[in-house]
C-alpha cells in the first residue's frame, strides 16, 4: 500500500509539475505577443535591424517566429540543449526556422541558370539575352531563395556571371547599328543573318583589328565606320549596365523576400573577371552604388564584396605609384571611366612612363576604395591570405572563380570540404549555435577566487607575487577547460539538429531542388529524404564576448593586456583544434565561427547581469562586444587593431569580419582606405570592413558628418547609416537598444 501511495504521489507530482510548466508558457506566451500587438518600443520586435516588426506582415512574422521557437524548445531540443539555451550558457540560433529543417545560407552556382534558363514555381525561365535581363533574373533568384533558407543570400563570382549578359547587349547592340548603318529592314531572314555572323564571330566588346577587318569585309564597310560604330554600340552597353546595376540596386532594397518589409540578406563577391565585359559590370556597378537610390539614399543590400588577389588587382608596384601619384591617378581612372572604345583599348589605366598598371584591375581597387569611402561599400576578402589560397588557382583558368573563397557579407564563410571539392559554390552554413564566453569567465573567476582565499588562509603562498601567479594560472586553465567542454557540447547539440535537417524531403526546397542551387540536391526525388546531400554544408560554432570575459578573468581586455591577448588566442586556437577533430570523429564540416550578434549580443548580457549583478565592463553595459573583437571602447589605432585581430582570423574559417572605425570624412580621404585594405592583406585578415559615418539630411539632402541638426537647412530629420555586424542597416532607429549602446561607444580609430 505504501508503495503505491508513493507510485500515486509521484504521477500528481509530475502532473503539477507539467501543469506549471504550460501555465508559465503560456504567461511567457502572453507578454511577448501582447508585447508585439501593442507595438512596444522592445528588443523582440527589433530583433532584426533588417525588418519592419511593426508593420501587420511584421508582426504576423513575430506571431509565428515566438510560437515556433517554443515549439522548437518543448519538442525539438533535447533538455539538456534547451536548459543550456534558456540559461544563457549557449544561444540555438534561428530557433524559430528549426521546425523547417532549413538550411541558413547558400552561395550561388549561376551559370548554369542564366546560360541554360532555370524553372520556378509557375513554369520555365528561358536563358537570359542581355544584362538587364541578366540582373533582373539575379534579383528574383534571391528574392525566390530566401524564402526557402533563413540566412543570406549570395552570388560569389558576381562579375563573371554578368559579363556574358554584357557580351549578349553588346551584341544586340552593334548588330542594330549594322541594320540601321546598311538602311536595311528589320526582316527576319536579314536580321538572322546579322545576327548569326556577330554571335559567331564578335567575342568581346574591345574588339581588335582582325576583327573589325574581317566584320567590315564581310558587310562591305569601311574599316573605319565598322570601328565607329563599335564604339557607339559599346557606348550603348556601357549606358545599358549602368541601368542594369542601378535596377539591380534598387530592386533588392525594395523586393520584399518575407513579411515585414524585409528586403533579402543579399552579398555579392567581385573583383577578379579582368575580361572587359566583367569590368565593365564593375565599374558600373561601382557608379550606381556611389550614386546611390532615388535621392542619393545608400543602398544596404546586396552587401559588396570586393576579393583582393595579387597580380589581377593588386601589385606592390602599382600601390607604391598610386600612393605616390595619389590624385593624379584617381583623376585619371575617374576621367578614363568615361572614355570611349579606342581610349579604353589603346590607353586605359596609362601611367606617364607609358605603362598599364601591372595589375590589370588595379584600377578597379582604386574605385572601389573611392566607393566605400562614400558608401561603406565594398568590403573587401583577400584572396592571398594562407587559409584563403586554392591550390588549384590559375591566373589563366577563365573558371579560376570556382577556387576563390566568397564571403555572406555578414561573414559567414564556407571553403573547405570533406564530402567534395573545396569551394564556395553550391554550399552553406547548415546552422551555428554560439557559446557565451563572459558567463564561463564570469563563473571561473568566482571559483578560482574562493580557491585562492583558501590556500591563502592554509599558508600556501610565500608572497604576493605567487599568489597571483596562481590565480592567474588557474583562471586561464579554468575558463580554458570550461570552453573546452562547452565546445564539445555545442557540437553534440549541432549534431542533434543536423540529424533533424538530413529528415527534410527534397521537395521543401522546391526552387533550390529543381536548378541545384545546392549542389547535389536536384538528385534527390521529391519525396526522399535530403540526408547526404547536406553533407558538403558547415556547422557553426560560435562564440560572442571574447573581450568582455578578458575583463572578467583579468580586469583588462586582449587589446591592452598581453595575458588577455595569449589566454583569448590559446583558447580559440583550442576551440578550431576541436573543431578538426570533431570533423575526423563525425565526417561533418565542423568550424569555428566569430558569431555576428545582433540581438544576441543583448540577449546572453540580460541573462547575466539578472544573475551576476553589473560587473565593471563586462556586465555594466548594455551589450556583449562580438566574438573576438578588441573592446569596441578601446582607444586603439587602426593598424594595431588590424595586427591584433588578425591572428584569430585564420581560427575561425567558419565566418569572421574586423572593422575599423575610422575618424573624420572617408570620402576626403581615399588615400586611407587603400592603406587600410593593404594593412589588412599584409596582416592576414580574412575579411575586411572600414567603418565611418555616412549621415544624410531627408530634408534638403546634404551628406556629411551631422550631429542632432544639420548645418544646411538646420533639420533634425537625419538618416544615420552604420554597419551593424557586417551588413548595413537603414537607419540606427532600426537597431535593437544593445547594438544602439554598441554604436554609441564605438571609439574612432586614429592611424597610429
Amino acid at each position: 500500500k505504501s508503495v503505491l501511495n508513493f507510485d500515486v504521489y509521484k504521477i500528481n507530482n509530475f502532473e503539477r509539475r507539467v501543469m506549471k510548466m504550460h501555465n508559465q508558457l503560456g504567461e511567457d506566451l502572453e507578454k511577448i505577443i501582447s508585447g508585439i500587438v501593442d507595438v512596444e518600443k522592445n528588443d523582440i520586435n527589433n530583433e532584426n535591424a533588417n525588418m519592419s516588426s511593426m508593420t501587420p506582415a511584421g508582426q504576423m512574422m513575430r506571431f509565428a517566429s515566438e510560437v515556433s521557437k517554443m515549439y522548437t524548445l518543448e519538442n525539438l531540443v533535447s533538455p539538456e540543449f534547451k536548459e543550456a539555451h534558456n540559461n544563457g550558457e549557449i544561444h540555438i540560433h534561428d530557433l524559430d526556422y528549426y521546425p523547417s529543417k532549413t538550411t541558413t545560407c547558400l552561395q550561388y552556382d549561376l551559370a548554369d541558370m542564366f546560360e541554360h534558363g532555370f524553372q520556378t514555381k509557375h513554369g520555365f525561365i528561358r536563358e537570359a539575352k542581355s544584362i538587364t535581363t541578366y540582373a533582373t533574373l539575379a534579383t528574383i533568384i534571391f528574392q525566390t531563395n530566401q524564402n526557402e533558407q533563413h540566412g543570406g543570400q549570395s552570388i560569389p563570382a558576381f562579375d563573371f556571371y554578368m559579363a556574358k549578359g554584357v557580351l549578349k547587349s553588346f551584341r544586340r547592340h552593334f548588330r542594330y547599328r549594322i541594320l540601321s548603318f546598311l538602311s536595311l529592314d528589320y526582316v527576319d531572314e536579314t536580321n538572322r543573318e546579322v545576327k548569326s555572323f556577330i554571335n559567331e564571330n564578335i567575342h568581346t566588346i574591345l574588339p581588335d583589328d582582325r576583327m573589325i577587318t574581317e566584320t567590315a569585309e564581310h558587310f562591305k564597310i569601311p574599316e573605319d565606320q565598322i570601328k565607329r560604330l563599335m564604339e557607339i554600340a559599346y557606348d550603348d552597353t556601357r549606358l545599358e549596365t549602368y541601368q542594369a546595376m542601378e535596377g539591380f540596386l534598387h530592386n533588392l532594397n525594395t523586393m520584399h523576400s518575407r513579411g515585414g518589409n524585409q528586403v533579402v540578406f543579399s552579398s555579392i563577391n567581385y573583383g577578379t573577371d579582368t575580361s572587359e565585359e566583367g569590368r565593365m559590370v564593375i565599374r558600373e556597378l561601382l557608379k550606381a552604388t556611389e550614386d546611390g537610390l532615388g535621392k542619393r539614399e545608400t543602398p544596404i543590400f546586396p552587401i559588396q564584396i570586393f576579393k583582393v588577389k595579387e597580380g589581377v588587382n593588386y601589385t606592390e608596384e602599382d600601390y607604391r605609384y598610386a600612393m605616390e601619384n595619389f590624385d593624379e591617378v584617381m583623376n585619371q581612372t575617374a576621367e578614363e571611366l568615361n572614355g570611349d572604345i579606342e581610349s579604353l583599348a589603346a590607353d586605359f589605366g596609362k601611367k606617364e612612363n607609358g605603362k598599364k598598371f601591372k595589375a590589370p584591375n588595379f584600377d578597379l581597387l582604386l574605385l572601389s576604395c573611392h566607393t566605400t569611402s562614400r558608401r561603406l561599400f565594398p568590403n573587401f576578402v583577400f584572396l592571398d591570405t594562407e587559409f584563403n589560397r586554392h591550390e588549384k588557382w590559375d591566373i589563366n583558368d577563365p573558371l579560376k572563380y570556382k577556387y576563390e573563397v566568397a564571403t555572406m557579407g555578414c561573414r559567414t564563410r564556407v571553403f573547405e570540404n570533406l564530402h567534395g571539392e573545396k569551394t564556395s559554390l553550391g554550399r552553406g552554413n547548415l546552422s551555428f549555435t554560439s557559446i557565451n564566453f563572459p558567463r564561463i569567465a564570469i563563473e571561473v573567476r568566482k571559483k578560482v577566487e574562493k580557491e585562492i582565499e583558501e590556500m591563502k588562509q592554509a599558508g600556501k603562498f610565500s608572497d604576493e607575487q605567487e599568489e597571483i601567479n596562481k590565480k592567474c594560472e588557474l583562471l586561464v586553465k579554468g575558463f580554458q577547460e570550461k570552453v573546452k567542454e562547452m565546445t564539445y557540447f555545442t557540437a553534440k547539440q549541432l549534431h542533434e539538429r543536423y540529424s533533424f535537417q538530413r529528415t527534410a524531403l527534397a521537395k521543401q526546397f522546391p526552387f533550390m531542388r529543381a536548378n541545384n542551387l545546392w549542389k547535389g540536391m536536384i538528385n534527390a526525388s521529391p519525396n526522399s529524404e535530403l540526408g547526404d546531400v547536406l553533407l558538403s554544408g558547415t556547422l557553426g560554432i560560435g562564440f560572442v564576448g571574447g573581450s568582455n570575459a578578458m575583463y572578467a578573468l583579468f580586469d583588462a581586455d586582449h587589446g591592452s593586456s598581453e595575458l588577455a591577448y595569449n589566454t583569448l588566442y590559446d583558447t580559440v586556437k583550442m576551440m578550431d583544434d576541436i573543431a578538426t577533430e570533431l570533423k575526423g570523429k563525425y565526417g561533418l564540416n565542423y568550424s569555428i565561427l566569430a558569431t555576428p550578434a545582433e540581438s544576441l549580443a543583448g540577449r546572453f548580457l540580460r541573462i547575466d547581469r539578472e544573475k551576476f549583478g553589473e560587473i565593471t565592463n563586462v556586465t555594466d553595459r548594455d551589450y556583449y562586444v562580438n566574438s573576438f573583437h578588441i573592446d569596441v571602447k578601446e582607444n586603439i589605432g587602426i593598424f594595431e587593431k588590424i595586427r591584433k585581430e588578425a591572428p584569430f582570423h585564420k581560427l575561425t574559417t567558419g565566418g569572421h569580419i574586423t572593422y575599423v572605425e575610422l575618424d573624420g570624412e572617408a570620402r576626403k580621404n581615399v588615400r586611407v582606405i587603400l592603406k587600410i585594405v593593404k594593412a589588412m592583406k599584409d596582416t592576414g585578415i580574412g575579411y575586411g570592413s572600414i567603418n565611418h559615418p555616412i549621415d544624410k539630411c531627408r530634408d534638403c539632402g546634404t551628406e556629411t558628418i551631422i550631429g542632432d541638426e544639420c548645418p544646411i537647412c538646420g533639420s533634425h530629420n537625419i538618416s544615420k547609416i552604420r554597419r551593424i555586424t557586417g551588413y548595413l542597416t537603414g537607419d540606427l532607429d532600426s537597431w535593437n537598444s544593445a547594438k544602439k549602446a554598441e554604436e554609441k561607444d564605438r571609439v574612432k580609430h586614429g592611424m597610429k
